[in-house]
């Protein structure tokens, strides 16, 4: 499995810098994307990269979204988890979020933002999932 690990480049502190990071995990058509720390403000331009470079990706039909160390997610940083969901499901390509806490996937569930069928509850599950589903 390929894997590339991207800290944020461009941050308001050095803290912010050491408090998010992102990483790319490809295996043959399947695409995990890991997320750790703050998702937030200051991190803004560091999701807009990670979006860019998910959506270079050829030839991925499945996209895992890892939120493996993510407390919250910040109300600024919603439209950018909506867009890259949407610019997803137009490659096309299959989409599972994993991992988020239960308050705040319930919180994303219920302002529309993630489709609750897309959720899973860890990693392993995500994966799973998409062989159920083909």
């Amino acid at each position: 499995m390929e894997k590339i690990k991207k800290p944020i480049s461009r941050s308001s502190t050095l803290e912010d810098q050491k408090s998010f990071q992102y990483s790319f995990n490809q295996k043959n058509k399947m695409l995990v994307v890991s997320f750790s720390g703050e998702i937030n403000t200051p991190v803004l331009p560091a999701l807009e990269a990670c979006r860019q470079e998910l959506l270079a990706k050829r030839e991925v039909s499945c996209v895992v979204l890892y939120f493996q160390d993510v407390e919250t997610i910040s109300a600024d940083a919603i439209p950018w988890l909506a867009q890259v969901q949407r610019e997803i499901r137009l490659k096309p390509a299959e989409i599972r979020l994993c991992s988020l806490r239960e308050n705040l996937r319930e919180r994303l569930v219920r302002m529309g933002v993630i489709r609750g069928l897309e959720v899973a509850d860890d990693l392993k599950s995500a994966l799973l999932s998409f062989s159920r589903a083909s």
